[in-house]
């Protein structure tokens, strides 16, 4: 098939190498300059799920591993402070794994693709892998999103572990993920722009020097909110279509899952089903709208750990039984006083 991909982030160039992997012509357009492309998010995620999505690339995972964690401290309202010990939780150097993902793909950057002028009847299927922005598919039917700023920072002095504080009503959160050479990402989402933690990591650091600053919203709205997901012979994969676990506001290994139930949905057919694909998302990531409804009850102060038991438990329960991709530990009494903290 001939095959067009917006967007050379996390799922773009996942798909891009996969399908041409596999014979198909696959052109990715990226909306940035080449010298300019830089990989959103604080690249931490999960060393067994990244793993596993590196190996079917033919790429070896432990060459871009930064830093292994081994355990996170989160900071919460009224004095809390909780401690999860880490499972595989790493940062790791996405921008290159992203490059040798591309290497010797058809891509061409500082081209936007618009659904009023990109020519998608060129193509056989186009995929959406714009993120955020979702350029190609039709306006979804429900979505929610928290402004975010993040830095890339250097010559730093902060503590070589992770580190969070979540803000009370879960409005947001602010991140630190070590990376390597005292250097480490910092940033905060907050939905009320006040991005609790930022300046005191500055004034705790005052010789660190910022690399590189990057403003961009995080999509919390989870893949049922966000259909539709395909129209005509366009369809999106990851975040486009909400494939972020809100909660944590993470997008890299959900995007990644989200890649490869579109590319089982290819498999032994000429034209993947959009139909076929779009019920193996919402089967999937079905307790996602779980967790999206804690957070926003949690928002409104409107949950109740009794009334809303079954959500909380949902929640547990599944990411309990994926534990490893998450890559931290999912401790039930933990889990409970995190929420009731918020």
């Amino acid at each position: 098939m001939k095959i067009a991909i917006a967007g050379a982030g996390v799922a773009g160039s996942y798909l891009g190498c996969l399908l041409s992997g596999i014979g198909h012509d696959v052109t990715i357009f990226e909306a940035s300059k080449k010298e300019n492309h830089w990989p959103v998010c604080a690249w931490g995620a999960s060393y067994h799920m990244l793993s596993r999505f590196s190996s079917k690339a033919g790429l070896n995972f432990d060459n871009y591993v930064l830093h292994i964690g081994k355990v996170l401290k989160m900071d919460l309202p009224n004095n809390l402070t909780e401690y999860l010990d880490l499972r595989g939780l790493v940062t790791y150097d996405k921008r290159r794994w992203e490059q040798d993902m591309l290497a010797g793909a058809k891509i061409e950057y500082g081209t936007q693709c618009l659904r009023s002028t990109f020519p998608s009847f060129k193509y056989d299927v186009v995929i959406d892998c714009t993120g955020f922005h979702r350029t190609l598919l039709p306006k979804s039917h429900e979505d929610f999103v928290i402004p975010a700023y993040e830095y890339l920072v250097e010559n730093i002095e902060a503590p070589e572990e992770f580190y969070v504080i979540g803000y009370k009503g879960a409005r947001g959160y602010f991140w630190y993920f070590p990376l390597d050479k005292e250097k480490a990402y910092i940033g905060a989402g907050d939905i009320d722009r006040k991005y609790l933690g930022i300046q005191d990591f500055f004034q705790n650091n005052p010789k660190s020097k910022i690399v590189k600053k990057i403003g961009r919203p995080i999509r919390l709205a989870p893949p049922k909110r966000m259909e539709p997901f395909s129209s005509r012979n366009i369809v999106g994969v990851g975040e486009s279509i909400g494939c972020v676990f809100p909660m944590l506001g993470e997008g890299i290994i959900p995007s990644l899952l989200c890649c490869d139930l579109f590319l089982e949905t290819l498999e032994d057919k000429s034209v993947p089903s959009f139909d076929e694909y779009r019920k193996k998302v919402l089967r999937k990531f079905s307790y996602y709208d779980d967790v999206y409804r804690i957070v926003r009850l949690k928002m409104e102060n409107k949950l109740n750990m009794v009334r809303h038991l079954n959500l909380i438990m949902s929640m547990y329960i599944n990411m309990k039984m994926e534990e490893k991709r998450f890559g931290f530990e999912i401790n039930f009494s933990k889990m409970k006083r995190l929420v009731n903290a918020l």
